[in-house]
């Protein structure tokens, strides 16, 4: 699970700078969309420092609960991102497909990190529920 995620993190990270660097042009600049446009900034930005957390936290140690926050806001995000782009679609007739993979990309990318946070930490997770994310079996040879 780690390895979807942080292969999805930089994906979504990348992808997260070309909208923000979109959004910093002259032309998408104006009184009426300040507001937008800072919500698309501040979004962009969220995404790409949850990707530099990702890759982080799997090489030091960042705590578990700004992980799993990290992770839920991206479920989160990722779900609104699906459901405005549905909106748009049936209020202009325009559909534009790369914003529904691109929300189901950072939907996946909450979800693998979650379970790769609540796989190894004991804190996130019941032990009943624990098992679910231990794949190993163990098996013993009988001579």
């Amino acid at each position: 699970m780690k390895t979807i995620s942080i292969f999805l993190s930089l994906i979504n990270s990348l992808l997260a700078g070309v909208i923000l660097l979109a959004s910093l042009t002259g032309r998408e600049i104006h009184d009426a969309t300040l507001l937008w446009l800072m919500t698309k900034i501040l979004a962009a930005s969220g995404i790409i420092v949850i990707g530099v957390l990702t890759w982080l936290g799997n090489v030091s140690n960042i705590k578990p609960g700004l992980m799993a926050l990290s992770s839920m806001f991206l479920i989160a995000l990722g779900a609104a991102t699906i459901v405005w782009t549905l909106h748009l679609a049936l209020v202009t007739g325009d559909l534009e497909y790369y914003m529904i993979f691109y929300g189901g990309s950072l939907l996946i990318q909450g979800m693998t990190s979650l379970f790769g946070i609540s796989g190894e930490s004991g804190n996130l997770t019941s032990p009943q529920a624990q098992i679910i994310f231990d794949l190993t079996i163990p098996v013993r040879i009988v001579k």
